[in-house]
């Protein structure tokens, strides 16, 4: 916050000394000087909209300024190279801030990169840890209901044995689109590794949580994925629970790990809730 304070600072003292400069100095050229305060715009807002209106701002302010500082009398002289150092300005002043816009992009991309699954483009377990630093504890304060289901597709490894791998990613893509149709804006949808997926459903009593995961089991069931001119069977087994209070992050985890479990063993293609 004082970083930002000191900008603010920053931005407002260069910018009224350019205009004390200007007001005092006949060369129109020394409005180069408003590139200070606009680049340190820039760095305070990186993004390309703030930039454009950084620069037509300033662009506009230096010709109304300068129209009042003559009195409404600009010879065509100066007019002309007033004109010629507007262009200058906004040219330097789009090159220098091509650099602060494209490292935050960069950043915010790298930042996403980190926290997102690189084939299905949902959530990877680095995400859900950070998440469920924060769930959890704001579900023991509230008492909002908390529910996880933990499901893998069923056989996986043989259908990639038998397809291939192009088949199986294929079949990761198609089975989070069909998924993601289905949940909420608010649940959190991850990929844990391999075939493994986790949806974790904030304000969801197991009850209602139960029903979606049978929903989402039935959709996959009966939707074709085909490699190939090939359909291929595709069916997923889920374990669901809700979070108990007093409970860590482990056991809400190991929780639903054995409600995937029991479905397995009781013939895969099913949802368990314990």
């Amino acid at each position: 916050m004082l970083n930002r304070k000191v900008m603010y600072i920053f931005i407002l003292v260069s910018l009224a000394l350019t205009l004390v400069i200007n007001y005092y100095s006949p060369l129109v050229s020394l409005w180069i000087l408003l590139l200070i305060p606009a680049i340190a715009t820039v760095v305070l807002f990186p993004t390309w909209k703030a930039t454009i209106i950084v620069g037509l701002l300033g662009f506009i302010l230096m010709v109304m300024t300068e129209f009042v500082f003559r009195h409404g009398q600009i010879q065509y002289q100066d007019a002309v190279h007033l004109l010629i150092t507007g262009a200058v300005v906004w040219v330097v002043f789009m090159m220098l801030s091509f650099f602060p816009v494209k490292t935050v992009r960069l950043i915010e991309k790298l930042g996403d990169l980190a926290l997102t699954d690189p084939l299905t483009k949902i959530h990877n377990r680095r995400y859900l840890d950070l998440y469920m630093e924060k769930a959890i504890p704001l579900c023991q304060r509230q008492g909002h209901p908390l529910t996880m289901i933990i499901f893998d597709i069923d056989h996986f490894k043989t259908i990639n044995d038998t397809y291939g791998h192009i088949a199986g990613d294929m079949i990761l893509k198609k089975v989070v689109k069909v998924i993601k149709g289905i949940i909420r804006d608010s649940d959190v949808f991850v990929r844990t590794g391999g075939e493994e997926f986790i949806l974790i459903l904030p304000n969801c009593p197991l009850e209602q949580g139960t029903k979606l995961a049978e929903r989402i089991r039935k959709a996959i069931e009966s939707t074709k994925f085909t490699y190939k001119e090939t359909r291929i069977w595709v069916t997923i087994s889920m374990g669901i629970t809700e979070y108990i209070k007093g409970q860590d992050l482990t056991q809400f985890f190991d929780r639903a790990d054995q409600a995937l479990y029991r479905a397995k063993k009781s013939g895969r293609n099913r949802v368990v809730a314990i």
